[in-house]
């Protein structure tokens, strides 16, 4: 019966996809300006999935990345009354679109589309809450999922400490307790991996500057990401505590504190890559794939590495306790993520017509299915049960050249730029019954149930990283809520932006220049004196008023879902 439905629910994909075809044929190549705030190239969409986009849509992508190019970019498009044909931007962004005319009300199109559909709750929820309409839409949440506010559906969470299985049973395995047992342990790993295979200089941590300021926080992403092992969530310029309450981040006991001084203290063991403050993310993802970082901190950054042969040999990055974190999590994000996606004020006719088509295949099995597994043959092989194998797992952090027929190319240089979706990868594939992601695949945990697997449940006694967490009593899972912050105006826009500033190159200087605790200490209390002679208190109180909402939101929706 499943490889019934299967063949039913490909036949009617094909069918569709020649009526797409079609209308690809008929039209002329039209250019999608397309502003994406959470892209990391800018220009146009070349490779494999520009060829995918063109040969359905006859559409190609110029991206413009606000990370890529500055952010004064968004001011500028903005005062020339023209963002994008399509646009995504964090939420709070959003609705200053759409109150400054921005953004299309695309009620008359959305309706159609039948696969962004399928998170009509959701996106309801958001647009009641923006226009306070019913039926009246703007934007589409990115990355909903199909599961519920208070499941924690993935075996990993998004931030922790992450170490080569070989290079840590090479220095024993120890038992970590603190952050400093991992600072001891990454000096035994630096001194057996000083380089990788070809010679190049290898470091614990390679960190890169590219997303300081981004995801609604202040600071290097790098930084306040890691906060989040001690239970601590950045909003905006205020530190939620697990308690609940806000605190300023540059307290000293606050984990931005914990986290800045841990990065300077592993910078005077030689532990951090000394291009850190300057080099971009395509710099940093050739080290991350080449063997020259030692410490992963980010879940997709195993992507870059963690191939189905390394896995075998056991030279795959695996989480590893320390036992004085407590880990603050999102549950999954049924409402989605921060980022939402709309199309352009001035957008109309055929052009309209043709962004909302594209915008329903990327959200259907098909498109979601070459967003987050790739093209059929060359990423993955259909089983007779319909269900998907893994093929050339190696393709993104080996940049594998991509069959002409497919586009040609490096496979990470055709990798989709706009580097957000709609539907998450965690929500199931109608297509094989198995959730998008491979890591879920009933073939992959079967390629992959490796010694090294077995000896990381041995020696934790879990079957993965959220059930350690769980049975130990180290995870703070938070429910989602449906939540935008309110838009900032021009005096928030402009003091935001100068403590982001300031508090980005102290940071930078505190974690990369200061060779002792006492140069570190006394930068700490001069950065604290900028700061607040900037107007740091003054963004404070206003961020704890922006953000208590969300926090009393989630306080009730896990109290409702004990």
């Amino acid at each position: 019966m499943k490889r019934f439905l299967s063949v039913l629910l490909t036949l009617a994909m094909l069918l569709s996809l020649v009526s797409i075809s079609a209308v690809a044929e008929e039209s002329e190549l039209l250019t999608i300006d397309f502003y994406d705030d959470a892209a990391n190239y800018n220009g146009i969409q070349s490779g494999w999935f520009a060829k995918v986009v063109k040969d359905k849509f006859n559409i190609e992508l110029n991206i413009i990345a606000s990370q890529v190019v500055g952010n004064t970019i968004y001011a500028t498009r903005s005062e020339e009354g023209n963002l994008g044909d399509v646009i995504i931007v964090d939420k709070s962004k959003f609705s200053e679109i759409v109150d400054a005319g921005l953004a299309k009300d695309i009620s008359d199109k959305i309706v159609d589309c039948e696969n962004i559909m399928k998170f009509k709750t959701q996106i309801d929820v958001y647009n009641k809450g923006l226009t306070g309409e019913e039926g009246k839409y703007y934007g589409i949440p990115c990355e909903m999922t199909d599961t519920s506010p208070s499941t924690l559906t993935d075996e990993v969470i998004y931030s922790s400490p992450m170490l080569r299985w070989d290079l840590y049973k090479e220095i024993g395995a120890p038992k970590l307790e603190t952050l400093d047992d991992l600072l001891a342990a990454l000096v035994k790993i630096h001194e057996v991996h000083p380089q990788n295979e070809d010679g190049d200089p290898a470091y614990p941590f390679s960190l890169w500057p590219d997303w300081d300021g981004n995801d609604n926080m202040v600071g290097p992403a790098n930084v306040v990401q890691l906060t989040t092992w001690y239970g601590e969530k950045l909003k905006g310029s205020a530190m939620l505590k697990p308690d609940n309450t806000f605190s300023k981040l540059y307290e000293r006991e606050n984990a931005y504190y914990k986290i800045t001084k841990f990065l300077n203290k592993a910078n005077q063991l030689g532990l951090v890559d000394p291009d850190s403050g300057t080099q971009n993310w395509d710099n940093a993802c050739a080290k991350m794939s080449s063997g020259r970082v030692d410490v992963f901190w980010y879940s997709w950054q195993v992507g870059f590495w963690n191939s189905v042969d390394r896995q075998k040999a056991g030279t795959a990055f695996r989480f590893v306790p320390v036992g004085d974190m407590n880990f603050y999590a999102d549950a999954d994000r049924y409402y989605g993520s921060d980022r939402m996606i709309g199309v352009g004020a001035g957008v109309e006719g055929e052009k309209y017509d043709r962004i909302m088509a594209f915008l329903d295949w990327y959200a259907s099995p098909e498109g979601a299915t070459i967003q987050h597994t790739g093209l059929k043959d060359f990423n993955y092989t259909v089983n007779e049960d319909g269900t998907f194998t893994v093929l050339n797992d190696n393709a993104l952090m080996d940049n594998l050249t991509v069959p002409d027929e497919y586009g040609g190319g490096g496979y990470n240089d055709g990798y989709n730029a706009i580097n957000q979706w709609i539907v998450s990868s965690i929500c199931v594939n109608p297509l094989t019954g198995e959730r998008y992601a491979s890591k879920f695949w009933n073939s992959y945990k079967q390629q992959t149930m490796t010694e090294m697997k077995k000896e990381w449940s041995e020696l934790f006694d879990a079957a993965d990283d959220v059930d350690w967490m769980k049975k130990n009593g180290k995870l703070l899972a938070s429910p989602s809520v449906d939540f935008t912050p309110i838009a900032d105006n021009n005096d928030m826009i402009a003091l935001r932006s100068q403590i982001n500033s300031t508090l980005c190159e102290y940071t930078w200087n505190l974690i990369m220049t200061c060779a002792t605790d006492e140069e570190f200490e006394a930068m700490w209390d001069e950065m604290i004196e900028q700061l607040n002679g900037f107007g740091y208190e003054e963004l404070f109180e206003y961020d704890c008023g922006v953000w208590q909402p969300e926090v009393d939101a989630k306080i009730a929706a896990a109290a409702a879902a004990q």
